[in-house]
């Protein structure tokens, strides 16, 4: 009976690891597996494989120089070595493999079958060159201009991708703010063209959108009562005049055709019918129609440059400034009878509570989208410190400020690397230095934002401890804001039981242990009590 082939599986990521094993053991291999590039040569050494399959990006060392130190081992060097990648999927790092003595390069997903004949070619070729490598190893200079030249392209990309989400990020927190404003002005602006002049224009201005405008309908397909227009330079005027006559552009026309809701335009593709094409010829443009009780047909729309969608959670956001303007406008139409528009002042505050945390969700999906390993976390956490709060009979406003601020806690880690979020083995200083920094960016993404309440602060303060320990500005006791300690205590013990990239969840029992011995040390006593109270005599659960 021929001698099983065996295999040695190189993989940072455990499940990953496991499942190759599993499939190659199922074809009748003998497997082992390896963590990173370090450990898997020492293992080779030991166990001497057929053949190494090996995954690209790994800490320690990458499978590149994992594959260059296989064939200058005198040793090692006729051991086939095969890549097997999911992210690195560009021509540079196949050549880069192919050149340092690889056998092949793959790319996941692939069929079990495949992937069987591709090991079993490249054993059987090595076989037929009796052991000796089939390509001559690259000159060490040679290698390390490959190798470096790489990491540049690697790294600029990541920077790239970096800068776009912070931008990402950075343009959703002025959305946010922009709602806020309209809201503020629905209930101080009794003149309805002003208001919607003043929406117009706070859209194409912070917002960083090339043009909006907004109007009220007279009748279905009859023209415009009202419209406000911005971004449109000297077009402005005839802008108004085509639209007030019924003249549409094809972004109402479909609008109109497609009854209430949303729908967004490729100008380049969608717009070439345009009479005003040539004022903003790239980007998308986000149309909203909306109604209110007897009011007429109301349309925003509002167009982004080439570098910013109107797509994905703006979209949700400029809704949101929708229907504020919506409820704004019926407020006016209702201001004759002074009781009627009491109720409609309510009403638009109570718009203001519901859009102000539909964004902050919006916000924290958006944290949430960087790190799926803590992906509900900070819903999570919300939920315990509001059940923390209400066990220390607070006030619902304060109540409803606590939930509101954890539901956002790490808004911060945004600007925090993925690659150090989503790392599964130890972090270094260095990279825990850079995941100390969220508090402070979080802090300083929110200051500037009108909250009802003090939200940046009790996220800049949500590590602190009692004793001075925590960061980043290692204040005492009562120098920290009571919901921040309420939000550190729901923080540790949502952490702690539940499963993170670098350890399985530790559950909730070692979690409660934690608060008990450092009631009083790093908790404060009253919220330590609350919680634990919460889980051992009231049963909660997430």
């Amino acid at each position: 009976m021929a001698e099983k082939i065996k295999i040695l599986i190189v993989d940072d990521i455990q499940e990953n690891r496991y499942l190759l094993l599993k499939t190659l053991e199922w074809h009748g291999y003998t497997v082992k597996t390896a963590g990173n590039g370090v450990e898997a040569l020492e293992m080779a050494q030991k166990e001497m494989p057929d053949v190494i399959i090996s995954d690209v990006l790994m800490p320690v060392m990458d499978g590149f120089q994992l594959c260059r130190n296989v064939k200058k081992d005198k040793k090692l060097k006729g051991i086939p070595v095969i890549f097997y990648s999911a992210t690195y999927s560009d021509k540079e790092s196949k050549k880069l493999a192919l050149d340092l003595g690889a056998a092949a390069y793959i790319l996941k997903p692939i069929e079990p079958g495949e992937l069987v004949r591709i090991i079993e070619d490249a054993v059987g070729k090595q076989k037929k060159e009796g052991g000796k490598p089939v390509k001559k190893p690259l000159e060490e200079k040679v290698y390390m201009k490959l190798y470096n030249e790489r990491l540049v392209r690697k790294l600029e990309k990541k920077m790239l991708d970096l800068e776009r989400s912070e931008k990402d990020a950075k343009h959703l927190n002025t959305i946010l703010a922009t709602i806020l404003d309209v809201n503020r002005m629905i209930i101080k602006e009794n003149d309805l063209p002003a208001l919607l002049q003043k929406t117009c224009d706070r859209l194409t201005g912070e917002s960083t959108y090339a043009a909006a405008w907004f109007g009220t309908m007279k009748e279905e397909g009859e023209g415009f009562d009202k419209l406000a227009v911005s971004g449109f330079g000297k077009e402005s005027s005839r802008f108004r005049k085509e639209m007030m006559a019924g003249n549409f552009v094809p972004c109402v026309k479909k609008a109109m055709k497609a009854g209430s809701g949303s729908l967004v335009m490729d100008r380049r593709k969608d717009c070439a019918a345009c009479l005003f094409k040539d004022e903003h010829p790239d980007g998308e443009t986000l149309v909203i129609r909306s109604r209110h009780a007897d009011i007429p047909s109301m349309l925003l729309a509002v167009s982004s440059g080439s570098d910013l969608s109107v797509n994905g959670k703006k979209k949700i956001l400029i809704n949101g400034i929708s229907d504020s303007l919506v409820t704004g406008i019926y407020k006016l139409k209702l201001e004759g009878d002074r009781r009627q528009a009491k109720q409609e002042l309510e009403q638009s505050y109570e718009k203001l509570q519901v859009t102000l945390e539909g964004t902050i969700n919006a916000l924290a999906a958006a944290t949430e989208w960087r790190d799926p390993y803590t992906a509900g976390h900070q819903q999570r956490v919300a939920e315990l410190a509001r059940a923390i709060a209400e066990e220390m009979n607070l006030s619902e406003e304060q109540i409803r400020e606590i939930h509101m601020s954890a539901l956002i806690h790490d808004i911060g880690k945004i600007n925090v690397p993925a690659e150090i979020l989503s790392k599964p083995g130890q972090l270094s200083e260095f990279e825990f230095k850079i995941i100390q920094t969220h508090p402070q960016i979080g802090y300083d993404i929110l200051k500037e934002i009108e909250f009802p309440w003090p939200i940046a602060r009790i996220v800049l303060q949500h590590h602190e401890r009692m004793n001075g320990s925590g960061y980043p500005q290692g204040l005492k006791g009562k120098a920290i804001l009571l919901e921040a300690r309420i939000m550190a205590v729901a923080d540790v013990v949502e952490a702690m039981s539940s499963h993170r990239p670098y350890r399985p969840a530790l559950g909730i029992d070692k979690a409660l242990e934690e608060i008990s011995q450092n009631n009083g040390i790093l908790y404060d006593p009253e919220v330590a009590d609350a919680c634990l109270s919460l889980f051992t005599e009231k049963d909660f659960k997430f």
